[in-house]
């Protein structure tokens, strides 16, 4: 159901300025009573949209990652050959673990998981294992496609897994750490192809480059 026009401005609002109470203050010292004051309002219009701190957080993490879902759900597969395919699905994962955002939410939570693991398996489940899914989703559909034998593997459990791994390994961790203060779209294009030409010569048995 769609949500009426100024009902989701007001949440659109709650979220981004939750975000940077978050990011700004940490999970733990970041509070509901302070988030309202900044929306203005009252604490129960908060809690109308959201009825916890970690349902709030969770939609967050959403939020961060709503336009790269929308990428991945995108990639065509049935109009471009594996291989490319598989470099626009890697290239929109990392479009999102790349983002400042991105970077900052992944930041925060390791920083604060040890404290508040719940975070973290709200981090997991509405950030890394809904990208994961979707990664899936195409490797599924291109094993159904494809007419060249063994291409199934594409669809074998662990390979979106296999796949994410590849994609973070490298330039994702430069940039979490503060090796590399900024990318460009070269460096994101080379990063995608050598991430697929590895998980395919993984998925294949062959020796990595």
């Amino acid at each position: 159901m769609t949500m009426p026009a100024g009902t989701s401005v007001r949440r659109t609002t709650i979220l981004t300025i939750a975000g940077r109470t978050f990011l700004r203050q940490g999970y733990a010292e970041a509070s509901m009573d302070g988030i309202a004051a900044e929306v203005g309002g009252s604490k129960s219009t908060l809690y109308r949209y959201f009825p916890s701190k970690a349902a709030l957080f969770a939609a967050y993490v959403e939020e961060v990652g709503t336009l790269t879902w929308a990428a991945l759900a995108a990639v065509q597969v049935e109009e471009k050959g594996t291989e490319a395919v598989l470099e626009d699905t890697a290239r929109a994962y990392l479009d999102l673990i790349l983002s400042p955002s991105a970077l900052a939410v992944t930041r925060l939570v390791m920083a604060e998981t040890g404290r508040f693991p719940g975070i973290g398996r709200i981090f997991y489940e509405r950030g890394i294992r809904r990208a994961e899914s979707q990664i899936a989703a195409i490797l599924q559909r291109l094993a159904e496609r494809s007419d060249v034998p063994g291409w199934n593997f594409l669809a074998f459990p662990g390979a979106a897994a296999h796949f994410r791994a590849l994609c973070e390994a490298g330039l994702h961790e430069g940039c979490l750490w503060g090796v590399y203060e900024s990318v460009s779209r070269e460096d994101v294009a080379t990063v995608a192809q050598q991430a697929v030409a590895r998980f395919l010569r993984g998925c294949q048995g062959q020796t990595y480059l």
